[in-house]
């Protein structure tokens, strides 16, 4: 692997702008630094402009600065020509005797990493292909816009595309896997599962130096996350716990001024705040009494795992997606209502004893089953595997 070059295309319109502006460069960055010492040189093809080079720099030790790439869109060229010009742009950069992974970072955009791919291998250059995604991109879509709708059917030719001409399938959950495989008929032996992962650059964070009665969401603000159940559940609280506890809200969408409303007509303490850089939202991960999830539907929920890795307790609604939770030995399962939703907040304030058993085997599981060290030796034998597959059909 040594030898090798591994090509990362990034999701549609995603840039490594987008990544620092969302103050999520360096957790972005965490795998693939870790990946460097295995690989002759890494390249990023992103969807930013002239600066997106330079953004990484300060990320890389000077002995690894010539080992990664930055390809970008430094012309501004509509997208279906960027697409056309990148992989000769990419090609230049590796050696004829190079064997080259090409991944995607999420299957939205992979027409870019099947045109890199096309490419290379028109050229006789050995090349594999692995489809990633973080989530079931199209069920996520007929989630959002129904599963008759035009963009509904888009996705799923574009997955369909990507899916059947890769080398390896990879999702983070089994469940998306046995979804791919059935939807778009998917050799299983052509899928691994590599779930999400997390940096652990911190100890968890005991109960007894949390914050009294601050409960936690950071996501998007969107009706498939359900945010307006957590916030009727915190007006269901007894009296007293009511005036005393409050949700942080940390996220963007068009729900916000909704979500706003509601909060003031239920006269309940919530905040909402636009997202903050990924190191602050670890922060209060450490802080919060509770993390609470309401949503209807998850992939693999990092912000979850996240939580769960720095010692929250984490009440979350029975959805597909988060049984990363296992109900009342690391975390509570509970009824996508507001009244069971309020129980467990209930029951979690009022019993520090049970906060802190879950809390501790919360972040016992997620740094077991997640952390950085596990999940980079799951992706290099799925890098392995693919170079060693026959090229898909």
């Amino acid at each position: 692997m040594r030898h090798a070059t591994l090509i990362l295309t990034f999701t549609e319109s995603v840039s490594l702008a987008t990544w620092r502006d969302t103050g999520m460069l360096a957790r972005e960055w965490a795998l693939y630094r870790e990946l460097l010492p295995h690989y002759a040189r890494i390249i990023l093809v992103t969807h930013g402009h002239s600066t997106d080079p330079g953004i990484l720099a300060p990320l890389l030790a000077p002995a690894d600065a010539h080992k990664v790439h930055v390809v970008c869109n430094h012309d501004n060229l509509p997208p279906a020509d960027y697409t056309a010009a990148a992989p000769a742009r990419v090609a230049a950069l590796i050696p004829a005797d190079s064997p080259t992974i090409v991944k995607t970072n999420q299957m939205h955009g992979g027409e870019l990493a099947l045109a890199i791919t096309n490419h290379l291998r028109s050229r006789n250059h050995p090349t594999a292909l692995i489809a990633r995604g973080g989530y079931p991109w199209s069920l996520f879509v007929e989630s959002d816009k129904g599963p008759k709708s035009p963009e509904a059917h888009r996705t799923r030719a574009r997955e369909h595309a990507l899916c059947t001409a890769a080398d390896l399938v990879v999702g983070t959950t089994q469940e998306m896997l046995d979804h791919l495989v059935a939807r778009h008929a998917l050799d299983p032996a052509r899928t691994r599962l590599i779930p999400n992962y997390v940096d652990l650059t911190s100890d968890p964070t005991p109960v007894q130096q949390r914050d009294a009665a601050t409960l936690l969401y950071a996501g998007q603000l969107v009706p498939r996350k359900r945010v307006h159940l957590l916030i009727e559940a915190l007006s269901l609280l007894p009296k007293a716990l009511r005036e005393t506890t409050r949700l942080d809200v940390f996220g963007e969408g068009a729900e916000r001024p909704s979500l706003r409303n509601l909060a003031e007509a239920l006269t309940v303490n919530v905040t909402l705040t636009p997202r903050i850089p990924h190191h602050d939202l670890l922060a209060r991960m450490h802080t919060c009494t509770i993390y609470v999830q309401a949503s209807a539907l998850e992939g693999h929920p990092k912000t979850v795992i996240e939580a769960m890795t720095t010692g929250a307790p984490v009440i979350a609604a029975q959805a597909p997606g988060l049984e990363v939770i296992a109900h009342n030995t690391d975390g509570l399962l509970v009824a996508p209502t507001p009244r069971a939703l309020a129980a467990a907040i209930e029951d979690l304030l009022t019993h520090p004893r049970l906060r802190s058993r879950l809390g501790t085997a919360a972040a016992h599981t997620a740094r077991r089953r997640y952390g950085l060290p596990t999940i980079v030796q799951l992706e290099l034998a799925a890098h392995r595997d693919a170079l060693l597959q026959p090229a898909a059909a």
